[in-house]
C-alpha cells in the first residue's frame, strides 16, 4: 500500500508531507555511515561549501546511490505533490542534486532557499529531545523545528509554518520557499537528506 500525500497550505504555496519506506532511510543511514568512516570518500563527498547550513557535515549523494531506489522515490513523491496540488500529470522529472545534513548541538540552517523547480527534505535520525527553551514554555519551543515562511502575517493569514520532525516524514515544496531550521540544545544528531529537482517547464511556469 503506497503511503498517502498530505498537502498543507498554511499561505498560498503548499507543503507536501509524505512518509519514506523504512528500507530506504536504512540504505541512507548506512550509506552516510560509510562515507563518514571512508576518509578519502567523506572529503570528496564534502558539500559543506555548496550550502548554507551553519553545521558540522554535509554530504553530497553520488549518482550510483540514487539510483539504487531513492531517485525513483522522489520522482514518485514529487509527481503525487503536483498532481494533490492541481490535479496535473507531470512527464519531466529531473533530479539536480541531493544531500544529507548532518546537525548537532547549537548548529543550525539560516533562513534560505533552494535552486531548480521542487525541493525536498526527509528525515532520518533524531536525537531523543531537542531541550527544553529558556522559558521553559514548551508551547514556544522550536528547538530542531523546520520553519516555512512566506509573505506577512495578515487577518486570516499566517506567514510561518512550523514542524517538528519524525523520522520518516518527507516534506516537499517550491524551491522558492523560504524555510530555516533552528538549533536544538542536547547531545545527539539531527540528521536529514535533501533535494532539488526540475519539472516540466509548462507545469512550474504558470
Amino acid at each position: 500500500m503506497k503511503p498517502e500525500l498530505k498537502l498543507w497550505r498554511p499561505f498560498s504555496p503548499p507543503i507536501g508531507q509524505i512518509k519514506m519506506p523504512e528500507s530506504l532511510i536504512d540504505s541512507l543511514n548506512q550509506y552516510t555511515e560509510e562515507v563518514t568512516n571512508d576518509k578519502m570518500l567523506n572529503h570528496k563527498l564534502d558539500y559543506g561549501s555548496e550550502l548554507v547550513g551553519q553545521v558540522s557535515k554535509e554530504i553530497g549523494i553520488t549518482t550510483e546511490f540514487l539510483k539504487k531506489g531513492l531517485l525513483e522515490y522522489f520522482g514518485f513523491a514529487v509527481k503525487n505533490y503536483i498532481n494533490a496540488y492541481d490535479g496535473k500529470s507531470i512527464k519531466e522529472f529531473k533530479l539536480l542534486k541531493s544531500w544529507i545534513v548532518r546537525q548537532y548541538k547549537t548548529e543550525y540552517n539560516p533562513i534560505h532557499w533552494h535552486g531548480g523547480h521542487i525541493s525536498g527534505v526527509a528525515y532520518l535520525k533524531l536525537p531523543d529531545s531537542f531541550g527544553e527553551s529558556f522559558q521553559k514554555n514548551k508551547k514556544n519551543n522550536r528547538n530542531g523545528k523546520i520553519v516555512f515562511s512566506h509573505g506577512s502575517r495578515q487577518f486570516m493569514s499566517k506567514s510561518i509554518i512550523e514542524f517538528e520532525p519524525v523520522v520518516g516524514d518527507l516534506y516537499i515544496f517550491p524551491n522558492y520557499l523560504m524555510h530555516t531550521v533552528y538549533p536544538f540544545y542536547t547531545e545527539g544528531e539531527r540528521r536529514s537528506v535533501s533535494f532539488n529537482s526540475v519539472i516540466d517547464n509548462a507545469v512550474f511556469d504558470e
